[in-house]
């Protein structure tokens, strides 16, 4: 059974800083990301600042589009006004289609769940990658430091990722 998934924008983009698309590929057994117009438009913004990373989001990528169902359900979420626009249209592809919504925002993850979307946070996201041995504990606690050099943040799970 294939499960099909959404990711947001802020974890595409960790992904693609790092260069490391491949392994999110690889983790949701993926020929191509499936995004919607919303993160295409938001992964636009960091090329007009001189940034090159959401080409390889752009590269491993397919834009979904969104049906009547699905753009009445995203029109309800912008008007709530409590979500993105991207983040609107996840949830409501996620809630039609019942695939999986990727996300590391907080609100936008308690809005998909009361709209029954099962979300994954991205501590869930990097457990997986260690328990479906797409990583190494090493290579994975490599990865996260990576990640948060390049993002400049600090992730606070990262040390049980550590594999002395």
């Amino acid at each position: 059974m294939t499960i099909s998934f959404l990711v947001d924008t802020d974890i595409l983009s960790l992904f693609a800083k790092t260069e490391a698309i491949q392994i999110l590929l690889r983790l949701f057994g993926a020929e191509r990301l499936p995004i919607t117009p919303g993160v295409f438009s938001e992964l636009l913004a960091p090329l007009d600042y001189g940034y090159d990373f959401p080409h390889q989001v752009f590269a491993n990528s397919t834009v979904v589009s969104l049906s009547s169902t699905e753009l009445e359900l995203y029109a309800q979420l912008r008007l709530e006004g409590n979500v993105s626009s991207a983040d609107a249209e996840q949830i409501a592809v996620c809630h039609t289609r019942a695939w999986v919504y990727v996300t590391m925002d907080r609100v936008a993850a308690r809005i998909a769940a009361s709209h029954q979307v099962h979300t994954v946070d991205l501590y869930a996201l990097f457990k997986a990658l260690r328990k479906g041995e797409v990583l190494t504990d090493d290579a994975l606690y490599k990865l996260i430091l990576r990640m948060e050099h390049l993002d400049r943040t600090k992730f606070p799970f990262r040390d049980e990722f550590f594999s002395p």
